[in-house]
């Protein structure tokens, strides 16, 4: 490998990693974090000014190709003996007339797409000159990127953002369920004693470990978790220990050693005493997890008829519109509620499922949802209490349900941008309100074993599925 190369190679992880703390972790977190994303959009690019309507779902996107998608060109080594390349490196910072036309091109969309036609009380026209000072006085490709990512997130809708290339390529391995990571295997949400372990990747050292869902990783290497410790991921072979604390159980050490893992994002479920399933839906941004979740229903109904159901959709941030409407469709039909954007409305309209038909549980449907519950995972729990008649148990959501379009950028670069809003039948919006629970149980479910789970245990309660 040439000196080139190696360069190239240490300069896309130092810009991946830097976008990777601007973001929030955004991409380490993303099948956890997602947010309201109309369907088809990396597949199947579309041009298009007014978004269709879909009655076997929701619309296709709205994905930006006015400038045309262009790869950053490799440097070639060097041939022998000459010692100078045969091809000039691509420079560190894009040319002036690149920089210009990528920002001009991101304002032009925020300025005639964007949901607010107010911006949110932000002067969008003042920070033109501002950025486009910024832009031109770059030095580095991490420089540029910084300013149109600080551009970008002035919107502060807590959806839209701008997503440098390489971890453009990061976020379409993770949404298609394909991502390969080197770590222990898990996913970890940050808390101010330790990471909750979200999800267990399956055949990862952590589930070899017998480390599960609900555990609390404490201590790394003896001292404490801390956010930057992150999903535990580092460098093939090398060996971390872990303190692991687990609800009603002691304190244990576990000496993990990181490989190659395949980041899979399942639906969990089982079946309750009382012919009541449940199944716990940990994100809508894995392309397939609206087939995952049918083929669990199925799991379930296979075992015999369910009385009633449970559906969690606690720390659920979101995710594609073609999963929402696939989850939706195992319980309503037809037209449930609008999205709407500046000046335009598209209904969602609900089909019949591939799998099936719970539109008949004899005991009915709960949902659970907590604070972290968010975007389309909120409009999920709101369908589902407005036309399915589920009854919603925990906290009021997150209240930040904006649709989010793609817009692609000819630096391989991306566009997330809020362009539309919801609203129920009824003409209730959510954003800023949120889902508003039947049952209000704030609780930290974090700190409970499934077994003594308060709200699980009241969801079970209400479908009468008596103890577990």
């Amino acid at each position: 490998m040439s000196i080139l190369q190696i360069t190239r190679q240490v300069m896309v992880r130092m810009l991946l990693r830097n976008v990777l703390l601007q973001l929030g972790a955004f991409v380490g977190v993303v099948t956890l974090t997602g947010c309201g994303v109309a369907p088809a959009m990396m597949a199947t690019p579309v041009a298009t000014d007014t978004p269709p309507v879909w009655t076997a779902g929701i619309a296709t996107s709205s994905v930006s190709t006015s400038l045309p998608a262009t790869a950053i060109p490799l440097p070639s080594p060097p041939p022998p003996p000459t010692p100078l390349p045969t091809r000039i490196p691509t420079p560190d910072v894009p040319t002036l007339n690149e920089r210009l036309q990528i920002f001009d091109e991101v304002w032009r969309i925020v300025n005639e797409k964007y949901l607010y036609a107010d911006f949110g009380g932000i002067d969008w026209n003042g920070l033109y000159p501002e950025y486009r000072t910024r832009i031109m006085r770059a030095q580095s490709r991490d420089e540029f990127y910084t300013a149109m990512n600080d551009m970008v997130a002035q919107l502060n809708d807590h959806h839209s953002r701008f997503v440098p290339p390489a971890a453009v390529e990061a976020e379409d391995a993770i949404a298609s369920g394909r991502e390969i990571r080197v770590g222990i295997g898990v996913i970890v949400q940050p808390k101010p004693d330790g990471g909750f372990v979200q999800q267990v990747f399956p055949e990862s050292p952590a589930a070899r470990a017998d480390i599960r869902p609900r555990d609390r990783i404490v201590a790394v290497n003896g001292r404490p978790y801390v956010p930057s410790d992150g999903d535990l991921q580092g460098e093939i072979g090398t060996s971390v220990r872990l303190t692991i604390a687990r609800p009603g159980a002691k304190l244990r050490d576990v000496l993990l050693t990181r490989q190659e893992v395949h980041a899979s994002i399942l639906p969990y479920y089982r079946r309750f005493p009382g012919d009541i399933g449940y199944v716990s839906v940990p994100t809508l941004w894995v392309h397939d997890m609206g087939e995952q979740v049918s083929g669990a229903l199925t799991d379930l109904v296979a075992g015999g008829p369910l009385r009633g159901l449970i559906i969690d959709l606690r720390s659920n941030r979101g995710g594609w519109g073609e999963v929402l409407s696939g989850v939706l469709s195992h319980f309503v039909r037809g037209q449930v509620g609008v999205f709407f954007g500046r000046d335009y409305v598209r209904p969602l309209v609900v089909n019949a499922p591939a799998g099936p038909d719970m539109r008949t549980l004899s005991a009915g449907l709960v949902v659970l949802i907590d604070e972290e519950t968010a975007s389309y995972a909120e409009v999920l729990a709101a369908v589902l209490q407005a036309e399915a008649g589920a009854i919603v148990v925990g906290a009021r959501s997150a209240g930040n349900t904006e649709t989010i379009y793609a817009h692609a950028l000819r630096d391989g670069s991306r566009l997330w941008l809020a362009q539309e809003g919801f609203r129920l039948r009824s003409g209730l919006e959510l954003e800023g309100r949120g889902v508003i629970p039947d049952v209000l149980l704030e609780v930290d479910w974090t700190r409970y074993s499934e077994d003594d789970d308060p709200q699980l245990l009241e969801a079970l309660r209400l479908l009468g599925g008596g103890p577990k």
